[in-house]
Parts: structure tokens; sequence; C-alpha cells
């Protein structure tokens, strides 16, 4: 029964990516006890084999702690909770563990709680009852954090971890007076498969649903962006490639590039707040309002795209979520364009034949945060082999296992490693930075760029 619920536990953990460490750490104690309990009857009163009584039932006194220990980190681990009290019953049990531990260690020199005696008989000594202490504390302890956290569990959950101190309990009680071949390890290894099955199934089901959640949103981000480069193949005055890599937790970044006529290109790239579901359907709302006012817009004007974005984003957004966006329009033929920044990174610029640098300038608000807002802009004007970065903050936000940022220096750095070398290229040096920084450190945000380079209005004509 055991190894059949051992390895349920680690396939489920597999599936789910439910953190079952200290449940599977209860199972090993409790099949320890169990195991080691039914050898120490085995051999007792054989005088051959009394050194293995002694040592089996060192080893039972051991794993009562280890299970009460464990059955609490458990649940501490199992309610997510960061009260106060909380910490300081964690404090308590650790001490009491080790505490615990000690004394039983002791009774190897002191005989407090057992001894077997020459003829190969186990004993129970009259301070037997003192190695109940810590069990009898630390599972009130952890009873009592159930009940304070009785509002975030349902009532079977509340059932089962109760079902663990109770029925080992009533068995105790019941058996305390008298000794042969205890059952107390073998009802605690049945309350551990029912708590699995209640607990981790129920709770696998529900990170199913969630998973299945998180992939219809990666679905909906990954196929709403454009993937196929070079986008426009008979365009040769200008460069274009953009990636995204979606972090686990689904968001809301996007990018995008469109013609709006022959001779104006639109690039923008924006980070929708929140994750999951919710984020992508409003990031592909976004997306589709930007770009259907950047289609059938006049003046061509980014401020005056953003601000109508933004009145209709606004409309309806019951969840208040909100857009960071960077929209430029480049007139083809002349190298300069016009841009605006609603709350979103500051891109990064190469002029001259130098190295790419920030591009500092006032941020106007991120859209649908108020309907009427105005917005900023500024122009560029880009010369023939002149380049244009931006990005999400997944790209300077991206974190190593020591709590360090990527952040705009290294950025900087790793653009700047051959800064006239062609979009693909630059976006490969940023990534691959990246992935030196962080190294096995999990990602926490999408990382999106788009690099555009200017070749010029002669490079079309030299085509033509």
């Amino acid at each position: 029964m055991g190894a059949v619920l051992f390895i349920c536990c680690l396939i489920d953990v597999q599936k789910t990516g439910s953190n079952l460490k200290w449940l599977l750490y209860l199972l090993n104690a409790a099949y320890i006890a169990l195991f080691t309990d039914a050898i120490a009857w085995l051999v007792d009163g054989v005088p051959k084999l009394a050194l293995i009584n002694y040592v089996d039932n060192f080893f039972y006194y051991l794993c009562a702690p280890l299970e009460l220990f464990c059955f609490w980190k458990y649940t501490e681990s199992y309610l997510e909770t960061d009260r106060r009290i909380v910490k300081l019953i964690d404090k308590f049990q650790v001490a009491g563990l080790f505490i615990s531990l000690f004394m039983r260690i002791s009774n190897i020199f002191t005989g407090i709680y057992y001894y077997v005696s020459p003829d190969g008989l186990y004993h129970r000594s009259p301070l037997y009852l003192i190695s109940m202490i810590y069990v009898f504390s630390s599972t009130v302890a952890t009873l009592l954090v159930v009940v304070w956290e009785r509002k975030n569990l349902q009532r079977y959950q509340i059932i089962t971890f109760f079902m663990y101190a109770i029925a080992p309990l009533i068995v105790s009680i019941l058996t305390i007076r008298v000794y042969g071949l205890s059952i107390i390890s073998g009802v605690l290894m049945l309350v551990i498969l029912l708590m699995y099955c209640m607990l981790n199934v129920l709770q696998g089901r529900d990170k199913a649903i969630a998973d299945r959640d998180l992939m219809l949103a990666s679905s909906i981000q990954e196929h709403v962006l454009p993937r196929i480069f070079p986008p426009f193949p008979d365009r040769n005055e200008f460069d274009l490639y953009a990636s995204m890599t979606p972090a686990k937790e689904v968001g809301g970044d996007f990018y995008d590039f469109f013609m709006i006529d022959d001779n104006h290109l639109a690039v923008v790239i924006a980070d929708v707040s929140g994750k999951g579901v919710p984020a992508a359907l409003f990031m592909m709302v976004s997306r589709t309002i930007i770009k259907n006012q950047g289609l059938y817009s006049r003046k061509m004007n980014p401020c005056t795209i953003l601000q109508k974005v933004n009145n209709q984003l606004c409309e309806g957004n019951e969840l208040e979520l909100f857009v960071t966006a960077w929209l430029g329009i480049i007139d083809i033929s002349t190298g300069i364009m016009d841009y605006a920044n609603a709350g979103h990174e500051y891109p990064c610029i190469r002029t001259g034949g130098g190295n790419f640098t920030l591009l500092k300038e006032k941020h106007s608000p991120p859209l649908a945060t108020m309907e009427g807002l105005s917005f900023r802009g500024g122009q560029l004007k880009l010369q023939p082999g002149d380049a244009l970065y931006i990005y999400t903050d997944g790209v300077t936000e991206a974190t190593n296992s020591k709590n360090l940022l990527f952040g705009n220096d290294r950025m900087l750095s790793a653009l700047n490693e051959d800064p006239d070398a062609d979009p693909i290229t630059l976006d490969k040096h940023v990534r691959n930075r990246i992935t030196e920084f962080v190294k096995d450190a999990p990602q926490f945000d999408d990382i999106t760029m788009l690099c555009l380079k200017y070749y010029g209005a002669d490079a079309g004509a030299e085509v033509v």
C-alpha cells in the first residue's frame, strides 16, 4: 500500500507540479514506523537478536515526532498562510522536534522510554508517556492552524486534516496500556492514503483546470502575433524582427507591425497588466484596436491614435486592466518617425554608426487607466544604418537566483556586442545574455522584443 501510494504521489507531482515533498516525507516516516514495529515484534524475546530489537524500537520511536513534524509542514505548505501566529508555531514545531529527537537519543544512556532486557524482551519504562508530549502538542497546534484557516478551506479538507490526528489518537488511547503488534502505524498509512486521495487528487484536478486555462491563454497569445520573417520581403528600405518568449504564468505582452500605406510603417510593443486568460484576451482586444486605429488614421499621429485607443479600452473595462504601449510610425522615404509612449519602457536607439543608447522621454499614462487622456509624442530622424530596439519589462526585469535584475546596462551591453548586426542577430544576442544571466531561475514575465533597422529609401530604389 505504501509503495503504491508513493508511486501515485510521484506521478501526481509530475502531472500537476504540486509540491508534495512533505507528504512524501510523511509517507516515508509512517512506512518506516510500520516496518520497524513489525520487525521489533518478530525478534522480541529472542536473546541473540536483542540488539536488533533495541535498534528497531529506537527507529520506531524516532518516527513518531518526525511524522507529526512532516504533517505540520505539509499542512503549512498546503494552506500557504503567512500569519504571524503560524510562524511562531513553526518555531515551536522545530524546537519541539529537536528536543524530542534529543530525548529519544538520550534513551540509549538513560532508558527513559524503553529498554531491552538480557533475555531479549522489550519493556516500556514508567516515564514512557513523556515520549508523547511533543506528539500530542504538535497535533493540537497543527489543528489549531487548520481551524484558524477554515475560511480558506472546504469542509472535506478540514475533515481530512482532523482525520489524520483523530484516528491515530483514538487508537493510541485504546492501546496506551497494552502493547503487542501495534496497529497505529497501519492506521496512519490508511489515513495518509485518504489524505492523498481527498486533498491532492482534488487539488490536482483544480491544477489541471488552471493549466488548461494557461495553455489556452498561451495559445491565444502565440497565434495572434505575426511570426513570419521577413514580414515584407519586397521592401528593402528596412529590416524588422520581433520575438516573444512567454512566461509560465501567461501575461499580456504583444508586438505588432503593419504598413499603413506604401510609405508608412507602424511598429508597436505593449504589455497588459495581469496574468492568465483575462490578460491574454485584453491583449488581443488592445492589439486589434491599436491596429484598426492605426490603419484608418488620417493624420497618422501616434498621440491621436493612442488617445482614441485609450477611450475605447476604457469602455467596459470591469477588470480594471491597463496597457503600457510604445507606438511609432516611420515615413520610409525620409526616415522620420513619429512616436508616442504610454507608460512603456524607454526605447533603445542607434544613430550615426555609434552604440545603442536609451532614448529617455517623458512618459504618458498607460492606456485604459482613464478616459480623455492626452498622450505626449516625439520624433526621430533615422539615417541609413540606424536602428530602433523596443522591448517589454520582461527583458530588464529578468531575475536570476540571487534576485538580481538583468537591467538596462546588461541589455545595452548585449545590443552593443555587435551594434551594426541585423535585427535577428541583435535579438539573439540579448536573448542569449538573458539566458546566461538567469540560468535555472524561473521566468516570471514574458520577454518580448522588436528591432527595426532602417536602410533608407535608396536601398528600395536600387532593387527597383
